[in-house]
């Protein structure tokens, strides 16, 4: 979950309650607004990768931030195009580092640089619990590992596709073969893709189980692959050659 623009803007424009005599903007201040607007929209991210965040958050802030700028000497109009324009721009790094790179995740390079991008993150959630307007809304739990976190987080993105750290080529096999057994349940009839889930489809380790479910769920739901009787055995049979040269690691 992210907060909406308009929670964004609301940290944006509350600054703007600020003196109206007139003072340049400096480096320092507008790299103040940036780290500010990069961790309200990276606060629900760290919430997820076990951060507690108050859920009042944006409005905490933006009363903090209103004291903390109050003394800059701005026009409030200047704030206000400033914040607004910073939190959208971090709003928009948000969305392309993350969306794009996990979208994007296929081969090993790829799927490194996307957990190379969320321990970025992940190690912003820890600096903003030390940030003076952040630190009474955002606390980090006693031995916080950041790098086991972003791992996590990583793996709960891409576990369905089977690319998940924990996920081996033999679960990746067999997960494929479980979505195959979905697939052609209705050309190769309720007996063999039972068969084939009793085969593959079971594990001691619920999370290993979980995504043979889920891979066979997401075949049995699919609309637009209607392979033939013909087909379906060979894709079968390839995820039978598949499963024996990875072997059970």
């Amino acid at each position: 979950m992210r907060y909406s623009a308009a929670s964004l803007v609301s940290v944006a424009l509350a600054i703007g309650l600020i003196s109206q005599s007139l003072r340049a903007q400096t480096q320092e201040q507008q790299d103040r607004i940036d780290r500010v607007s990069r961790l309200v929209v990276t606060a629900p991210l760290c919430r997820s990768m076990g951060i507690t965040v108050d859920p009042d958050l944006p409005a905490k802030v933006a009363a903090g931030l209103k004291a903390e700028t109050a003394a800059w000497g701005m026009p409030s109009g200047r704030i206000d195009q400033l914040a607004a324009a910073s939190a959208d721009r971090q709003g928009k790094l948000f969305a392309q580092d993350l969306d794009t790179e996990a979208a994007n995740a296929k081969s090993a390079a790829q799927l490194q640089k996307l957990s190379t991008i969320l321990l970025s993150y992940g190690r912003t959630c820890v600096e903003a619990t030390s940030d003076p307007l952040f630190s009474t809304v955002m606390q980090k739990p006693a031995g916080f590992d950041v790098k086991a976190a972003a791992t996590k987080f990583a793996d709960s993105m891409l576990e369905d596709g089977g690319l998940a750290s924990w996920q081996t080529p033999a679960i990746r096999a067999r997960g494929d073969m479980m979505m195959s057994a979905g697939i052609c349940r209705k050309r190769i009839g309720k007996e063999r893709s039972d068969a084939l889930v009793a085969e593959f489809g079971r594990s001691e380790d619920i999370r290993t189980r979980d995504y043979y479910l889920k891979s066979f769920d997401i075949g049995l739901n699919d609309t637009e692959l209607n392979f033939t009787s013909a087909q379906c055995s060979r894709l079968i049979a390839r995820n039978r050659a598949e499963i024996a040269k990875v072997g059970t690691k």
